[in-house]
């Protein structure tokens, strides 16, 4: 008698033991990962952006996008608009490329004064 009454305790063990890992382990996987990461970045003169898709670095854009020289961002929240901007349009699966209108908008600052 005494043999099945431990035979039970330890399957009922095993048992939650198994319930309460597999609980955990779906808790666990079934945080969203951010499928859209912007990141801002210093560069020589100025600011830069790159946007990366489950850890993986889709764009890295060192300057502003669509004006004729490589004229890095003039501060922070200007490359921060242009790549929240650009994450809006990857979501909506549209064409990411920024038109000069679209920097007029969001009152890019094109010349920087140093």
């Amino acid at each position: 008698m005494k043999f099945k009454i431990k035979y039970i305790i330890v399957l009922v063990l095993v048992i939650s033991t198994l319930l309460c890992g597999f609980i955990m382990f779906k808790t666990i996987t079934n945080k969203p990962i951010p499928e859209f990461e912007t990141q801002v970045y210093q560069v020589k003169n100025g600011y830069g952006y790159s946007i990366q898709y489950h850890q993986k670095t889709l764009i890295k854009q060192d300057f502003i996008p669509v004006i004729q020289k490589n004229q890095s961002f003039c501060n922070y929240e200007d490359a921060q608009k242009v790549a929240t901007l650009v994450v809006e349009k990857l979501v909506k699966k549209q064409n990411p490329r920024i038109s000069l209108q679209e920097l007029k908008d969001l009152n890019i600052q094109i010349n920087c004064i140093n």
